[in-house]
């Protein structure tokens, strides 16, 4: 993560010693689409009972799903705005992102005596099972930025690349799956905090007087399975759509 602060930081520096024409103080509210990406990343997995105690320990076996899952957020930005349209900003905010895979299948473990010796336990034969489960990550996200704003009469369109650093405050999955009975097998597994998730992004808004349509694409370039034991070309990694409203305080 230092080395794209460290690209971003000059840029950054040079901007702010413009002779500014004005400073920005905004809010937004966003929603989107997240899901993951790479050859590691799956449309279907399987649940995996971690526990003979019950539905808490469920887990996805592959949670890095490939379907899109509905997610949102909230943040201020601030930016200043030179005479000759160069932006250059910060922004700073909460978001909850969810990617989805669908389950097909629920593998149990049972308890097994072997001779004289203490219990073992073995995966028993899978069952079919319909449903999902959601990977679900809380994060502070900050997103600095630079950009050009162009006059269209009375619309100002920003165009403003950079990059998204989301510090994980949270990974779980969620969801539940039903087997042919109608038995429903809840899942709410906490994950290993995942990794700080670097992304590159592009955005634009389209703003008029103090309100404005915001929308941008995030690429994920942290593998989130960098630390997988195995094969050596794990791989999976975030992509984000974003589309929110925002509005300008100063």
């Amino acid at each position: 993560m230092k080395k794209y602060i460290l690209i971003l930081a000059p840029l950054l520096i040079s901007g702010l010693q413009l002779r500014a024409q004005k400073l920005e103080v905004t809010v937004q509210a966003n929603t989107g689409l997240f899901h993951f990406a790479g050859k590691s990343s799956s449309a279907t997995t399987q649940v995996l009972q971690g526990s003979i105690t019950g539905d808490p320990m469920n887990r996805a076996n592959n949670p890095y799903g490939s379907k899109n899952g509905f997610s949102y957020g909230g943040s201020i930005q601030v930016q200043t705005v030179s005479k000759g349209g160069f932006i250059v900003g910060l922004q700073g905010g909460y978001e909850l992102l969810r990617s989805k895979v669908n389950i097909d299948k629920y593998s149990p473990i049972t308890t097994v005596l072997y001779g004289d010796y203490l219990p073992i336990t073995a995966n028993d034969p899978r069952f079919a099972v319909t449903g999902h489960v959601a990977f679900q990550n809380q994060s502070i996200n900050i997103n600095p930025y630079i950009g050009y704003r162009f006059q269209l009469n009375k619309v100002k369109l920003d165009i403003l690349p950079g990059m998204d650093i989301g510090l994980i405050l949270d990974s779980r999955d969620k969801g539940e799956v039903k087997d042919k009975d109608g038995k429903i097998y809840k899942i709410d597994f906490k994950r290993s905090k995942a990794p700080t998730d670097v992304r590159l992004r592009l955005g634009a808004v389209a703003s008029y007087g103090r309100y404005g349509l915001n929308a941008s694409f995030a690429h994920g370039l942290t593998n989130y399975m960098k630390d997988m034991v195995g094969d050596a070309s794990f791989n999976a990694h975030s992509e984000y759509f974003r589309l929110g409203l925002s509005y300008r305080l100063l």
